[in-house]
C-alpha cells in the first residue's frame, strides 16, 4: 500500500570556509511510496539548515516527486520517470514533499532547523 517517510537527522559541520553540500536521496514509486533519505539511508525528519544535494529517482509514469517550502519548490514530471539531482539551500521552516496527483496519500513532511 502506501509507505510515507519522513526524517533523520543530518548535520553539517562548518571548519572553515563553506561546507560542501550534504546528500539526500528521495524517491518515489513504484506504487504509492515517496522516501526522502539522508546519506546513512535513514528516512528525513529533521534537517539542519544549509546546502543540499537531493538526487531524485522517480520511478512512476503516474506519480511524481514535488519537493516544496520556505525558498525551494522543485517537482519531477507526473508523466515521466527517470533521475533528477537539485541542489538546495534549506532554511528553517517545514519542507513538505509529494506526488501532486495524489497528495492526499503519498506525501511526507520534515523539519529543518536553525
Amino acid at each position: 500500500m502506501l509507505a510515507l517517510s519522513a526524517a533523520g537527522l543530518v548535520a553539517m559541520s562548518g571548519c572553515g570556509g563553506s561546507a560542501p553540500a550534504a546528500r539526500l536521496t528521495g524517491s518515489v514509486g513504484p506504487g504509492f511510496i515517496i522516501v526522502l533519505d539522508d546519506s546513512a539511508g535513514k528516512p528525513v525528519r529533521t534537517l539542519s539548515a544549509g546546502r543540499y544535494t537531493i538526487t531524485v529517482h522517480d520511478r512512476s509514469a503516474f506519480l511524481n516527486f514535488h519537493l516544496f517550502g520556505p525558498g525551494v519548490n522543485e517537482a519531477t514530471s507526473i508523466l515521466g520517470t527517470g533521475t533528477r539531482r537539485w541542489s538546495v539551500t534549506l532554511k528553517p521552516g517545514v519542507y513538505q514533499f509529494q506526488c501532486d496527483a495524489h497528495a492526499a496519500l503519498v506525501h511526507g513532511s520534515f523539519e529543518v532547523t536553525g
